[in-house]
């Protein structure tokens, strides 16, 4: 009989190959599509590698091994925070695991070793397809050592621990319990953060420090482990439909023009997505990854800049390169995966808009408000504080604000068509966007926003007045594009049919 942690692992595991096979017999071609795209992408990255490690300059790259292992890290601690949130932390299946007499160190191992596995399988695929890419053709050919491969393995592992310590923290009752529990636990990022970016420790050295601070972590892991419960009573209760005398946003004042843009259904979806919004705490997470990602960008052209003795183009493209792939990661966390997930998330309770008298533009329009609404935050955080930070000019923080507008509402665009027209009701995966879907969505997003963004810009540096026109010319573009996307969803949320 196996020991209840490693019977959760093997059904969770169990449940994501048959998902996985149903997926891939029922969109073929698409899998195929996508492998094709994963393909090109470890390609790309072979033989950037590969370019860098024969160049003669490769003692000037501005970013030693050790800061792509902490970017590596932190990338991963996003993703496992997420994958707790929707297999454990906010899913309401887990009052089964809860009320099995088991020891709660058990659910939280099982759950560990899930998310660890399929975390160490990503890597083992990037892995093994790189090395692959290596023996194909002498320009791909590097050696990658072995302590890297040893370094990433733990960090993996370790991303994970500290993904679930996150995920529970954030999710306590009160404001002042999440920033005590996460300035608590925060030491054990901060020696990563240590060893990796200041002690600049190399090869077999560094190794031994992460599995240090693994073993530590898995030495905290009963402290996040303890508030588990409290943590899934108030995630999932924040999903729960409010009191009548609370549905109702009084005072709001975006509910007038909201109203006379879109109508009154469209309004109260966008009211009902709002509260569920503020209520559930996965943004927090999202947050600290974003702010994590802006921080490594401004540290990124500081060693750029500090490390490379560029010339006058150089130097002035690379700001704008920057802040636009900033600009794009901020787009993916929080506009382009909830909108994926925009009619997914509702589950099989879709029906319930779906029978409503109401016609299904007025619902995708007021889930797709409730997405922009998160363009302000980027402008705020990101758009307008990074420019600043490189030193950029003031013209060049209205092109990022306005760039920043364009991104979100493209991109909003394109995935809720998406993500009405491929809908992932599997409850086992907590209604998350499918994996191969995002992938190729966030390939697409990116070339719709280089497509959009790339000429103004480069049109920018010559004549700014004119580069703003055609930047404001692209906006609008980027407006039709969510006009068009909206159109689509609602046409495929009309032709959803939804089975037990």
């Amino acid at each position: 009989m196996m020991p209840p942690w490693l019977e959760i692992f093997a059904a969770d595991a169990l449940s994501a190959w048959r998902n996985t096979g149903r997926r891939v017999r029922k969109n073929f071609l698409y899998t195929f599509w996508f492998i094709v795209l994963v393909m090109f992408a470890f390609s790309a990255v072979a033989w950037i590698i590969a370019f860098v490690s024969r160049s003669n300059d490769v003692v000037a790259f501005p970013l030693a091994v050790s800061d792509l292992l902490f970017l590596y890290f932190m990338a991963f601690v996003g993703k496992a925070l997420v994958d707790f949130y929707h297999l454990l932390v906010e899913r309401p299946a887990t009052v089964f695991l809860l009320s099995q007499p088991m020891r709660l160190r058990n659910i939280v191992a099982g759950k560990l070793l899930s998310v660890s596995a399929f975390n160490l399988s990503l890597l083992a695929m990037g892995l093994g397809v790189i090395t692959a890419m290596t023996l194909m053709n002498v320009w791909f050919y590097f050696v990658i050592p072995p302590f890297v491969v040893a370094d990433l393995i733990i960090l993996t592992m370790l991303a994970s621990s500290v993904g679930f310590a996150y995920s529970v923290l954030s999710g306590l009752s009160s404001w002042g319990r999440k920033f005590a529990g996460a300035a608590l636990y925060s030491p054990l990022v901060s020696l990563v953060w240590l060893f990796t970016m200041r002690m600049q420790l190399d090869g077999w050295a560094l190794t031994e420090a992460y599995l240090g601070i693994y073993l530590l972590s898995l030495a905290l892991m009963p402290v996040p482990a303890a508030f588990l419960v409290e943590s899934w009573n108030t995630l999932t209760s924040s999903k729960a439909t409010s009191h009548p005398s609370q549905r109702k946003m009084r005072g709001s004042i975006l509910a007038g023009p909201i109203k006379r843009l879109v109508g009154a259904n469209a309004l109260a979806i966008f009211e009902k997505e709002v509260r569920n919004l503020l209520r559930r705490r996965e943004g927090i997470g999202n947050a600290i990854t974003l702010m994590g990602f802006v921080a490594f960008a401004f540290y990124f052209f500081n060693q750029l800049d500090s490390m490379f003795q560029m010339d006058g183009i150089i130097l002035r493209v690379m700001p704008a390169l920057v802040v636009g792939l900033s600009l794009f990661l901020a787009v993916v966390i929080l506009c382009v995966i909830p909108a994926l997930g925009v009619i997914s998330k509702d589950g099989k309770g879709a029906w319930a808009l779906k029978v409503a008298p109401v016609p299904e533009e007025d619902i995708v329009n007021g889930k797709a408000l409730s997405i922009l609404l998160m363009a302000p935050f980027i402008v705020v955080a990101v758009a307008l504080p990074l420019p600043l930070l490189l030193g950029s000019s003031a013209m060049a923080l209205l092109y990022a604000a306005l760039g920043a507008i364009g991104m979100c509402a493209a991109c909003t665009g394109v995935s809720i068509w998406i993500g009405a027209k491929y809908p992932n009701f599997d409850e086992a995966s907590g209604n998350a966007p499918d994996v191969m879907t995002m992938y190729i969505v966030m390939l697409a997003c990116m070339l719709l926003c280089a497509l959009l963004l790339l000429p103004p810009v480069a049109l920018g540096f010559s004549d700014p007045i004119l580069g703003l026109l055609a930047l404001i010319f692209s906006v609008d573009v980027g407006f039709l594009v969510l006009h068009l996307g909206v159109k689509g969803a609602a046409r495929s949320f009309a032709e959803l049919e939804l089975s037990n």
